[in-house]
């Protein structure tokens, strides 16, 4: 398995680093439930059938427990939990839910502690970054690609 990643140069005129090159990973395409089903066979007993339900309902059970103020962990994946931004008042009496902004997701990855004593989180660990191959088409291009 690899992580692709394109090469591109900061043109913000405006900016420290305009003219620098960085990189970003390289999105290959989307996989949905079903394409993880059937990697999922591949790897244990269950059978398709019965991961797509289980995974069907993972969505709105994860949902219903984070909006019961419960933080959710998946092992090998991370943990789940909702946070909020708010809008300050002068005092308790004075807050309320009408100071609630936004209402967001935040996760946080499964990590070990690696041999070395460092934090290896689960999602990259054994990661190898490679260079995409090519990507040196236009934006018209790739959208006359994705038809």
């Amino acid at each position: 398995m690899k992580l692709f990643f394109k090469k591109y140069v900061n043109e913000v005129k405006n900016s420290k680093m305009f003219g620098k090159w960085y990189a970003r990973v390289a999105i290959t395409e989307t996989v949905g439930i079903e394409e993880i089903a059937l990697k999922m066979q591949d790897n244990c007993t269950v059978k398709r059938a019965d991961i797509l339900a289980v995974l069907s309902e993972l969505g709105p059970t994860v949902r219903d427990l984070l909006q019961d103020s419960k933080r959710v962990k998946l092992p090998y994946l991370g943990a789940f939990k909702l946070s909020i931004s708010t809008t300050g008042a002068d005092s308790a009496e004075e807050f309320t839910a009408n100071n609630v902004k936004s209402v967001r997701v935040t996760f946080q990855p499964e990590t070990r502690i690696s041999s070395d004593k460092h934090r290896v989180k689960e999602l990259t660990s054994g990661c190898r970054l490679m260079e995409m191959p090519m990507y040196g088409f236009s934006k018209k291009e790739e959208t006359e690609n994705e038809d």
